[in-house]
């Protein structure tokens, strides 16, 4: 057995592949199911609850925070660190690169595929975005941005690897938090938009394991 189909046989090989499954699973069943009533009534009761903590604070906070899943702000982040960091930590631009460019294009193609109408229940908090609302892109571009930035950084120093993932952590659940805190996403769409930048961190983990671009 070559050393590459031997990857497949180790425990992380074997985790992150069953892993993967259940995430590509939850984000089928939720694809197929997103107009029964148990989806709606899940997704109205949890709306429910941010629409009851609103309050001026909040709305500015997460009004605010919710654009760092924005491709406004990602993208150009994206181009500087890829440019910035790719010549010191090996596999940067291939690892950020297909889990970044993968979730998006994912998220997009379900998107119009599915064409799911944003929540109804309350009124959002600014302005309604006129696209399809699952997956959720802003969660899916900075969970895939940060998934994206911590396996690229699985072999550095531990302090900076820790500070900089706990940043990034904070980040992902912030902007996930939001797009339901201002009523532009249900909660389902949120973890659609996670699990499919999961499965594009596994994918990235898989290629540059198996040395499959070089």
């Amino acid at each position: 057995m070559s050393s590459n189909l031997r990857f497949f046989w180790t425990d992380t090989g074997i985790y992150s592949a069953l892993v993967f499954l259940v995430a590509l699973s939850i984000v089928v069943l939720l694809s197929q199911h997103l107009r029964h009533t148990y989806i709606i009534h899940l997704d109205q009761m949890v709306l429910s609850w941010f629409h009851s903590i609103q309050n001026s604070s909040l709305n500015h906070f997460f009004s605010t925070v919710t654009w760092m899943g924005s491709l406004w702000i990602l993208l150009p982040l994206y181009l500087i660190l890829t440019i910035l960091i790719s010549p010191h930590i090996q596999h940067f631009e291939k690892i950020v690169g297909i889990t970044f460019w993968g979730t998006v294009g994912t998220v997009y193609f379900l998107k119009y595929e599915l064409e799911r109408t944003r929540p109804h229940f309350f009124g959002p908090i600014d302005e309604l975005p006129i696209d399809p609302s699952f997956p959720s892109a802003h969660t899916a571009q900075i969970t895939a941005f940060s998934l994206g930035i911590l396996l690229a950084l699985l072999g550095t120093q531990t302090l900076y690897k820790n500070i900089t993932a706990s940043v990034l952590v904070f980040m992902v659940l912030a902007v996930a938090f939001s797009r339901m805190y201002l009523q532009v996403h249900f909660p389902t769409d949120v973890v659609a938009g996670f699990l499919v930048a999961l499965m594009w961190a596994i994918i990235a983990f898989w290629v540059v394991k198996l040395g499959v671009l070089g």
